[in-house]
């Protein structure tokens, strides 16, 4: 019997406007009613939650930065947290001053990026972001100087560059290091510790809560969620997720726009309709 359904956001439980449909919503509310849990499993900040307050009132735990911060929302309290190494945060400064690069840094919840790239933030294919970053970030005048004085407390750090191919350098350049690193987006790399990831961070949370992994549903789109749905005991895909995670999932479900969230809820969390993997 499943117990908790953890939600990727973006592509997932936000649909291609960056809303939360009523119909998850609503869903959300009926899974509680039955005694149900309902998590994030997301590579947003904290800080990036802020937008969606009034909306994820229902949801009590989640998996930020991609596995590096376990958090109470309720209780506001940090449950586990893991930083990159200091010598990666490192290598991302002489990046980031040896090529124009947009990266945004997380620590402790919070997201920080540099002033001049936010307002130039279509160049790095993100300005779909332009609002969220504009309400939640804390906006800094040289991302350098707060890498070099941070540089032990970064808990993730998204690097978006100019072009796929420049992405791709930096990929090579950061391969051996120490970390976990995931490509999203147009140009993105995302960095965290080894073994830091949405599967971890889930594991984690499920130890917390005293569930099995078996008693899981996670629910995602995008290749930083294989993890999680790999590790879950069901995985659900959503319609607009890309091939791979398809082809990983146990099933798929309509897409983020079309109350994907809510069939997975109303299906599999509460009427079961799939039962744990063999």
């Amino acid at each position: 019997m499943y117990q908790l359904i953890a939600f990727d956001m973006d592509g997932t439980l936000l649909t291609s406007q960056k809303t939360i449909a009523k119909s998850s919503i609503a869903a959300i509310d009926r899974a509680h009613s039955a005694g149900k849990q309902v998590a994030l499993s997301t590579g947003r900040s904290l800080s990036e939650l802020g937008l969606y307050e009034k909306d994820l009132q229902g949801i009590r735990y989640a998996v930020l930065a991609s596995g590096a911060l376990i958090y109470d929302l309720e209780m506001k309290q940090t449950l586990a947290e893991q930083t990159l190494p200091a010598v990666v945060v490192d290598k991302v400064k002489a990046l980031a001053e040896a090529r124009d690069l947009m990266v945004v840094g997380m620590i402790n919840g919070q997201g920080y990026l540099q002033r001049s790239n936010f307002e130039n933030i279509a160049n790095y294919y993100m300005e779909i972001y332009t609002e969220l970053y504009d309400e939640t970030a804390v906006l800094v005048d040289n991302i350098c100087d707060l890498l070099a004085k941070e540089r032990e407390n970064f808990g993730k750090i998204n690097i978006y560059h100019l072009t796929a191919d420049e992405r791709d350098q930096s990929y090579e350049v950061l391969l051996f290091e120490d970390i976990a690193m995931i490509k999203s987006e147009v140009s993105g790399l995302e960095l965290t510790a080894r073994g830091v990831e949405k599967g971890q961070g889930l594991a984690h949370l499920a130890q917390y809560l005293q569930l099995p992994m078996e008693q899981i549903i996670a629910v995602g789109d995008a290749d930083n969620d294989e993890s999680m749905i790999r590790e879950a005991g069901l995985g659900i895909a959503m319609g607009n997720a890309n091939e791979s995670i398809k082809g990983l999932a146990d099933v798929i479900v309509a897409d983020n726009d079309h109350d994907g969230c809510a069939q997975a809820i109303d299906e599999f969390l509460l009427e079961e309709k799939y039962k744990n993997k063999e």
